[in-house]
């Protein structure tokens, strides 16, 4: 990260903000002066409170440091203050002797008296207490931001890791129902069960290759299509099952494999015997990805989508919060409606 334009250039923007509010108090003392008929020379005036305001600007440093290692007690501020007090009143008084001397000007310079000490503590109390709230104030935001920050962190770390375990989930389920089927077809149908596992083996190896949460639409119907091909050799001419698949949509971003689970419980809900009928179409419609998936099945279709409608369901909500969803709704001539929406968004390469 490129550091910002202040950090970059605080070796001088310190010295020329002591050195401007220096000259602006100076300027503000002769107008007064010249207000009151009471003109005097600016050269004085501007060297006063030159050496006031470096003097001071001087010990900042150390006040900063001192605030943050001491303890927060009446004492401890009470001895930084007047050890600082006693500093800066003797540096600037010093200064000014130097620098009076210099312009040979030495009448203005004066010797370091209790009075000239006392004289100084109002001024130097009030931009104390100022510095010493402000400061506080500061780091309290600043530990206030970083335990949102961490917060955000856990949260974010949390949210992954059971976005992870969703995701993982589906790789278990899907795999143990098609082996469970693979086993029922390597006696009566080899070449069917052979088939089966080659596209198996083929899916497997792109989600375990998977490492994103989401990719695009056209990856997800790539997958769908792999999956539909293992269901086809399991079912054969018994499944009908048609993906309406809107080229325009393929660059937008959906989670990883999550149609797999709708399909395979519309597959299995979808009918019965050698009568499977799925219809599965994405549409884009108010700034939403609308997804639907048709079974026509009977009415053991709604009891029967169990884990994957709840797993779909949990790793949109983690995902998009409240933008995205899934519903399951019968339909009046038979069967299941799946209906899944969620935020269209371009998939961008990082």
């Amino acid at each position: 990260m490129r550091p910002s334009w202040m950090r970059r250039h605080a070796t001088w923007l310190w010295p020329a903000a002591l050195v401007a509010i220096g000259v602006l108090r100076a300027i503000n003392r002769y107008l007064i002066d010249v207000a009151n008929d009471h003109a005097t020379l600016f050269v004085p005036k501007l060297i006063e409170e030159l050496t006031g305001s470096l003097s001071f600007g001087a010990f900042l440093p150390v006040l900063f440091i001192a605030l943050r290692r001491m303890p927060p007690t009446w004492y401890a501020h009470l001895g930084l203050f007047a050890a600082l007090s006693v500093a800066q009143t003797s540096l600037m008084i010093g200064l000014r002797w130097v620098v009076f001397g210099i312009a040979r000007l030495p009448g203005y310079a004066y010797p370091p008296t209790v009075w000239r000490y006392l004289m100084e503590v109002p001024t130097q109390l009030f931009f104390y207490v100022m510095i010493a709230i402000g400061l506080w104030l500061f780091d309290r935001y600043r530990e206030g931001k970083a335990r949102e920050l961490r917060a955000a962190q856990l949260e974010s770390a949390l949210s992954e890791a059971r976005l992870e375990a969703l995701r993982l989930q589906l790789n278990p389920h899907f795999l143990f129902n098609a082996l469970n089927v693979v086993s029922e077809l390597l006696y009566d149908r080899p070449r069917v069960a052979d088939e089966m596992l080659s596209r198996i083996g083929e899916l497997l190896r792109s989600t375990l290759a998977a490492t994103a949460q989401e990719h695009r639409l056209a990856d997800e119907w790539r997958l769908l299509s792999l999956y539909l091909d293992i269901q086809r050799a399991r079912f054969g001419e018994g499944l009908d099952a048609v993906v309406q698949a809107d080229h325009a949509l393929d660059d937008l971003r959906v989670p990883f494999l999550i149609l797999q689970p709708l399909v395979e419980n519309a597959i299995e809900h979808g009918g019965a015997g050698d009568d499977r009928r799925v219809r599965i179409d994405a549409t884009r419609e108010s700034g939403r990805v609308m997804v639907r998936i048709r079974d026509a099945g009977g009415g053991e279709a709604r009891a029967g989508h169990g884990i994957g409608l709840r797993n779909v369901d949990a790793r949109l909500r983690h995902l998009y919060g409240d933008d995205a969803g899934v519903r399951l709704d019968p339909v009046p001539d038979g069967g299941s409606l799946v209906t899944l929406w969620l935020p269209a968004r371009r998939w961008e390469l990082a």
